[in-house]
Formats: structure tokens, C-alpha cells, sequence
């Protein structure tokens, strides 16, 4: 009989509480594949439309799958529209909660406001795209207290959607917020890498307290997990990545031609096909020529259409995939 050391169960333990939340082993396309009756969005400007489905906190395209959320609405053939009150939504369809600026506490009141009126169905879809905003607000004084507070509440209100019936929550860690253009401007760059994830044995960054909140409300097991964590930091400095903020221009690979020059002449959610800016590149000392349709940067803060779409579909194809959801 093989004898494991007390260390290396312990490994296989932390192995498993990882794989419960971020869907680990290879699943198959074929096995029990989610086909959602309603997909239904809380958070900021990753998941926030108008009442036509365009996006507002990014380049107004007058597209329906312009942000994260309503791409991945898109996949299964619905159009993603706002929602405002609290009023009973449809039994089928795709409903926007989110707003633009949104922190964790507000995503929290919006799940709180589907609840009023609302019960999950077993093959309802949940996305919530939250943090980004909470990390922007507490990058300036570095406040680690707050962004444990926010990842506290946000864990709170994904379990009481859970304890309510949800059976599948897509949760969108939020992106490096040091790679934006309002970090570099405001040389906030250490402060937001520090809030956005940890690269030490620390665990003060929002993506780790939330990965271990939700791990420790979502323990292994071998029946179905309702939460699905999407990680997307390493992807995100992938398609952002230069020679300026790492060791190469890594976001040539992706298609992108513009990964953090800002494209938006009038901010979101006034911003539209009219209102951006064309033009070269230059700070790798080689001018290229790029447009909004291949940069990453709608506004300081905000993403484009473009990159919005990079994201939902490596949540998809990646996330959904190993997790057995497609």
C-alpha cells in the first residue's frame, strides 16, 4: 500500500479546493453541456448595456456582444438588454444588472434587487464581473482592509444567490488593474498590482482573498460545483503586455495592435465609433498604425469592445471547457 506524507496530502487537498472552483481535469464537450434557460448579469462595465444591448462603458458600437457578459449571451444565442428596478424578468432571455462603475457592495445590492422578484432556475446562467472598481478606489492609499471588505461582501452575496438555487455563477476575477492607463498616469503601478493580485506568500490582493473566501464557502467535492472563478490576470498581461510593463510585446500574439494607448476621445459612456481616435503607436520607438477595433484601452480605466471579446472568449473556450460547462 502506498503511504502519502502528511505534506503531500496536504498538497492534494489545496490541489482539490483549487480545482472546485476553477473546474480542473479534462472535461468533455459532450458530458451533461450547460444550455442556459436565461443568463443573467451583476457587476460594472464588463457586463454593462444599454437598453439595446450596446455597451456604455466602452466604444458604443451598436454591437450586442461589445462586453464580457454579453459576448458569452451571444455564444448561446440570446441578446443581453439592461435592467432597472426590481421587477420580475422573463422565464427566458438575457437581463444586465450591472453598472459601469460598480464596487463589490453595489454588485451585492444588485443580486439583492434580482432576488426581490426573482428565483434562479436550475439552468439560469449567472456572470458577475466585480473588483476592478473596489481595487481603482483603494489603489491611491493602498487600503488592504477595504479590498478584504469588498471581497468579504462579494463572497456573501454569491452564496446568497446559491442559497437561493443557483446552479451556475461565472465569476470574473478582476483584471491587473497596474496595467491600465489611470495606473501609469498616476504612478499608482506598485499599489494596483499589489490590490489586484498577490506575487509573494502574502494574501492581500482581492483575487486571493476572494479565491480563498469562495474555496472555503465551496468546499471540494465530487458533485456538481455552482461557482466557476475565471482567472484572467495572466491572460490579461499576456494581450497588454510590452517591453514597457514586462520583457516583450507578448500582445502581438493576440491580435492586438494597440494594447495601452487610450482610443476614446469623449469618455464612456459618452464614447462611440465617432468620437475615437486613429492614429500610430510609437513608445516602442517604431510608429504602428492601429484602431479601436485592435486595442485593448476604450478609456483610462475601461476596456474596448475588442478586448472584451479576447475575454469572454477565453472564458468559454478555456473555462467553461475544463469545467465541463460546454
Amino acid at each position: 500500500m502506498i503511504k502519502l506524507s502528511f505534506s503531500m496530502l496536504m498538497r492534494i487537498a489545496a490541489l482539490m479546493s483549487a480545482c472546485a472552483l476553477v473546474g480542473c481535469g479534462g472535461a468533455s464537450s459532450t458530458v451533461n453541456p450547460l444550455t442556459p434557460t436565461r443568463i443573467i448579469a451583476f457587476g460594472d462595465s464588463f457586463s454593462t448595456v444599454n437598453g439595446s444591448g450596446y455597451a456604455t462603458y466602452s466604444v458604443n458600437t451598436s454591437e450586442t456582444n461589445a462586453t464580457v457578459a454579453s459576448r458569452i449571451a451571444t455564444t448561446y444565442g440570446f441578446a443581453m438588454s439592461n435592467v432597472s428596478g426590481t421587477g420580475a424578468l422573463a422565464s427566458t432571455g438575457a437581463f444586465s444588472y450591472a453598472v459601469g462603475t460598480a464596487t463589490s457592495s453595489q454588485t451585492a445590492s444588485q443580486i439583492s434587487d434580482f432576488l426581490t422578484l426573482n428565483t434562479p432556475g436550475s439552468k439560469d446562467l449567472f456572470i458577475i464581473t466585480a473588483g476592478t472598481q473596489d481595487i481603482v478606489a483603494q489603489t491611491p492609499t493602498n487600503n488592504t482592509t477595504n479590498i478584504a471588505t469588498a471581497a468579504t461582501a462579494l463572497t456573501a452575496a454569491i452564496q446568497t444567490l446559491t442559497n437561493k438555487g443557483a446552479q451556475y455563477v461565472l465569476v470574473m476575477q478582476p483584471i491587473n488593474v497596474a496595467r491600465t492607463p489611470w495606473a501609469i498616469a498616476g504612478s499608482y503601478t506598485t499599489n494596483a498590482q499589489a490590490l489586484s493580485y498577490d506575487s509573494g506568500t502574502l494574501c492581500q490582493s482581492f483575487s486571493c482573498l476572494l479565491s480563498t473566501k469562495l474555496n472555503a464557502a465551496y468546499p471540494a467535492t465530487s458533485s456538481h460545483q455552482p461557482i466557476l472563478l475565471a482567472d484572467l490576470m495572466s491572460y490579461f498581461n499576456l494581450i497588454t503586455g510590452t517591453t514597457s510593463t514586462g520583457s516583450a510585446n507578448t500582445y502581438t500574439s493576440y491580435g492586438v495592435t494597440n494594447p495601452d494607448t487610450v482610443v476614446c476621445s469623449t469618455a464612456p459612456p459618452s464614447c462611440t465609433t465617432s468620437t475615437v481616435n486613429t492614429g500610430t503607436l510609437s513608445y516602442t520607438g517604431t510608429a504602428v498604425s492601429w484602431d479601436y477595433t485592435a486595442s485593448i484601452f476604450a478609456s483610462s480605466l475601461y476596456t474596448t469592445p475588442f478586448a472584451n471579446r479576447l475575454l469572454a472568449d477565453y472564458i468559454y473556450n478555456y473555462n467553461f471547457y475544463r469545467a465541463g460547462w460546454r
